[in-house]
């Protein structure tokens, strides 16, 4: 059975432009050459994972920031066919006596907090 809109037949009718339902019309277009129609809501596809730049060239995230990480290199090179990656890199520092240690706590923390030989034999101790 095949849906008819506006004259043209498609053969699936995906609701909603997230992730799950573009990847589903990619694949059911790209492997089994089936006509897809998708309607959302919103004005652009990537559900709530999309950005734009602004009128100053600033790099927004409409509903919020989207980090994405996998160790699936076969993901990774999928996902890449449709997108640009934009490396992030997350630290998160505690200020301490007036220095900046990151958190969570470790080697390196001692070594910014104690004096050479203090933080080394902290370290030899853990």
């Amino acid at each position: 059975m095949s849906l008819d809109i506006l004259n043209k037949k498609y053969d699936y009718l995906i609701v909603g432009a997230g992730f799950s339902a573009c990847t589903l019309a990619e694949r059911l277009s790209n492997e089994m050459g089936k006509d897809i129609l998708i309607i959302d809501s919103r004005p652009h596809i990537g559900g709530n994972c999309y950005d734009y730049t602004d009128e100053y060239g600033v790099l927004v995230h409409k509903y919020g920031p989207h980090l994405f990480h996998t160790k699936m290199k076969r993901v990774w090179d999928y996902l890449s066919n449709f997108t640009e990656w934009i490396d992030y890199e997350h630290r998160v520092l505690a200020q301490i006596d007036g220095k900046r240690v990151p958190i969570p706590f470790n080697f390196n923390s001692i070594e910014n907090l104690f004096p050479k030989d203090k933080a080394q034999n902290i370290i030899a101790k853990l």
